[in-house]
Order: structure tokens, then C-alpha cells, then sequence
């Protein structure tokens, strides 16, 4: 379990590195379209002259290609990150079912030896309310075992709906 916790808080904080360079991009690339418009006000109201413009222009497109470029680049990080933390927070929250379930099998059959003590035959005094409550206990665990299991059966089911979409794009 703690290997995936490592790799849970390292895609965390791999899409936060992305969120933050996704933000200075949009920053940059917003500031290269305006030098654009300013250079092209430069050439029709100031004194510089074609040949300037047009290489100034080139020189800051070709920026704003790499920027653009980029912003491309780390979309596909940052879906491919999201997916893939969310099959890793499945499989933990599956992995964690597992465990609670495990618990309460134990715990089931402890209550069941219990309840089985109190009816066998020769049993000491019986204690009717001790039954009635073993047996409510009982109960009660068999519900949630039903609803862990059920938990795990549909996370199970959008894990495989989620790597039929990751194979589908592959």
C-alpha cells in the first residue's frame, strides 16, 4: 500500500508542477500576442521600418509557437497524470475494501464461534439478550460485508471502463 501512496503523491504533485507551468504558458502566450499587436502598431505609427518589423514578428511567432507547443505538450501530461491517478485512487480504495472486508469476515466468525457457545448444549446459563445481540451484530456485519463487496465490484467495474478508454486512445 505504500508504494502506491508514493506514486499517488507523485502524480499529486506532478499535476500540480503541470497546473503551475500550464498557467505561466497561458501567461507567456498572452504577452506574445500582445508584442505582436504592439509591433504592428510600432510599424504603422512608428519609425521602424519593414524589414524590422518582420523580423521582430518572426522571432517572437516563433515564440509563441514553442509556447503553443508546449501548452500541447503538458495537456496530454496532464490528462494522461489525471487518468492514471484516478485508476491509482481505484485501486486503493479497492485495496482498502479488501482490508475492511477481511476485518469483518474475522470479526463475523468470531461472532459466530460466539453465538454457536452460547447455543451449544450443555452451554452454561444461556443468556437470551447476549444471543439477540450476537445475532444483531451478526446482522449487521453481513449488510456491510454485502456493501463492501458492492463498493468493490463497481470500482472494479470503472477501473476496467477506465483502461478500455486508455486503450481505445493508445
Amino acid at each position: 500500500m505504500q508504494k502506491l501512496d508514493v506514486m499517488i503523491a507523485r502524480l499529486r504533485f506532478l499535476l500540480a508542477d503541470v497546473a503551475a507551468k500550464e498557467t505561466q504558458l497561458t501567461n507567456l502566450r498572452r504577452q506574445l500576442r500582445d508584442q505582436l499587436d504592439r509591433v504592428v502598431t510600432y510599424s504603422l505609427y512608428g519609425d521602424a521600418d519593414l524589414e524590422r518589423s518582420l523580423s521582430l514578428m518572426t522571432e517572437i511567432q516563433e515564440r509563441l509557437d514553442r509556447a503553443e507547443s508546449d501548452a500541447s505538450h503538458l495537456r496530454r501530461i496532464r490528462e494522461r497524470a489525471e487518468r492514471e491517478l484516478e485508476s491509482l485512487l481505484l485501486t486503493k480504495g479497492v485495496e482498502e475494501a479488501k482490508a475492511q472486508l477481511a476485518a469483518l469476515h474475522q470479526r463475523k466468525a468470531e461472532i459466530e464461534r460466539a453465538l454457536a457457545e452460547v447455543a451449544a448444549p450443555g452451554a452454561a446459563e444461556i443468556d437470551l439478550a447476549t444471543a439477540a445481540s450476537l445475532r444483531q451484530a451478526d446482522q449487521e456485519l453481513e449488510l456491510e460485508i454485502r456493501r463492501l463487496q458492492q463498493d468493490i465490484n463497481e470500482a472494479s467495474e470503472r477501473a476496467a471502463r477506465s483502461l478500455g478508454r486508455e486503450s481505445q486512445r493508445s
